[in-house]
């Protein structure tokens, strides 16, 4: 088929008669050829979008370039298209007379289909050139207009600017807008705004997420220090400590690496790396790097570096490097 000649997203699937499954465009098949533009159609629920006449009177010949020409006119409306003829650098001064008794319409059929200051034709975007031509244009001949516009005849095929606007509207890859990956600069007056401008269901959260931290760790000082008692030597500043999973665990400084739904309470400075959906509380300044929807609570200052949805909050002052969805919180 024409259209799929076009390298284009959209593709057309064919149903048989007896398939009652979703359908875009649904045509009924009689003496007159007509089309609903775009998405007009989805207004009229199991209700014919497209007339087609196949010309059962003409010759066979006759009959075959009428239909394709009315055919793929039709399918252009049914993809978004308008009459070219309606593009604002047509300058047709149009002969209502002629066309009313050639077509067999009235005066409000032909000013509709003809005029350029129909609704369809005022809201479309004319960044593109006029093009005699197109498909979509209808054949012009002589004294259907007053201006001595050259005559048109009748196109039976799409022409490149037919096909090039198809491409445009129906790219062969879906456009996705990108995120900007600039990061922000995080201040402490930017913060304070922001947190200002929460609404007060946020505020709300935000105050029992605080307060659950607090008391977990309070928590977890009581048995970091029996731990502490009980296995001194085998707690170093600089040791390296790794949990993941669904575990938790309370730990002494050094390097950190939370993963997975894990949960952890960090007492000394150091170096905390969490991901996935794990929870830290970190006693001390520390370089925290932060991933997925980690969340890290750091009770003193130092620096960050945050991604994904991770939220890192700091009570003391500290420097921060975001991207994503991230947020750096100093609550110095």
């Amino acid at each position: 088929m024409h259209y799929h000649s076009i390298p284009m997203r959209l593709r057309f699937k064919f149903l048989s008669n007896l398939d009652t499954s979703h359908s875009d465009i649904r045509i009924l098949f009689t003496d007159h050829s007509k089309a609903y533009i775009g998405c007009q159609g989805q207004a009229f629920p199991g209700k014919p979008t497209v007339w087609l006449d196949m010309h059962p009177g003409l010759p066979m010949q006759d009959a075959r370039r009428k239909v394709q020409a009315d055919v793929l006119h039709e399918f252009g409306h049914a993809l978004g298209l308008v009459h070219e003829h309606k593009h604002p650098h047509c300058k047709a001064k149009w002969n209502y007379s002629q066309l009313m008794d050639r077509n067999q319409w009235g005066l409000d059929l032909v000013r509709r289909n003809y005029d350029n200051d129909t609704h369809s034709a005022i809201n479309t975007r004319w960044d593109r050139a006029y093009d005699p031509k197109s498909i979509m244009h209808y054949a012009i001949m002589r004294g259907d207009t007053q201006s001595g516009l050259r005559d048109v005849p009748e196109n039976i095929v799409l022409s490149d600017s037919d096909k090039e606007t198809l491409a445009l509207l129906y790219p062969p890859v879906a456009v996705v807008k990108q995120r900007s990956t600039v990061p922000k600069e995080y201040t402490r007056n930017y913060e304070k705004e922001k947190r200002e401008k929460r609404p007060k269901e946020s505020t709300k959260d935000y105050e029992q997420k605080k307060k659950k931290r607090e008391k977990k760790l309070k928590e977890s000082t009581k048995y970091y220090k029996k731990e502490k008692e009980i296995n001194s030597k085998n707690w170093g500043p600089r040791q390296k400590s790794y949990v993941g999973g669904n575990n938790s665990a309370v730990v002494c400084g050094g390097y950190v690496e939370v993963s997975g739904n894990a949960s952890v309470v960090i007492h000394g400075s150091g170096h905390v790396v969490v991901s996935g959906n794990g929870d830290a509380i970190v006693y001390g300044d520390s370089t925290v790097c932060a991933s997925g929807n980690a969340d890290v609570y750091v009770n003193g200052g130092g620096s960050a570096r945050v991604s994904g949805n991770a939220m890192v909050e700091f009570t003391g002052t500290g420097t921060g490097y975001v991207t994503g969805n991230g947020s750096i919180h100093w609550n110095a």
